[in-house]
């Protein structure tokens, strides 16, 4: 019988915490913040863009171009500019978060793809 009534208590508090989670995460959806598909399936970005952002201090600057790791103002420029141009790269840039003027570098990867450093 005291078994019983631990397995309703707990029954009733697990289906008040689901409650009380459940309400706050239609809230977080409301607000602009991931939907429960997203959640379980990760998020969804539109395809063939990887974007890299560029640490000086990690320890895989090496492998970064140096265009990216010491950016001139003609460089960054001419990584906005193809930024710019690409109506899909500025959609998969806005899905990320990444601001246009945080572009670095922008290379294309030998299956078409796009490469975007940004800070």
């Amino acid at each position: 019988m005291i078994m019983m009534k631990k397995t309703i208590l707990a029954a009733i508090v697990a289906a008040a915490t689901f409650g009380v989670v459940s309400a706050q995460a239609a809230t977080y959806v409301e607000a602009g913040g991931w939907t429960p598909r997203e959640i379980l399936f990760g998020k969804q970005y539109n395809g063939n863009v990887t974007a890299i952002r560029v640490d000086r201090g990690g320890f895989d600057r090496h492998t970064y171009p140096r265009q990216a790791i010491y950016p001139t103002g003609n460089s960054l420029r001419l990584a906005q500019a193809v930024v710019t141009e690409d109506p899909s790269l500025v959609a998969a840039l806005q899905v990320r978060g990444i601001a246009q003027h945080n572009v670095l570098w922008v290379q294309t990867a030998l299956n078409g793809g796009k490469i975007v450093y940004y800070r």
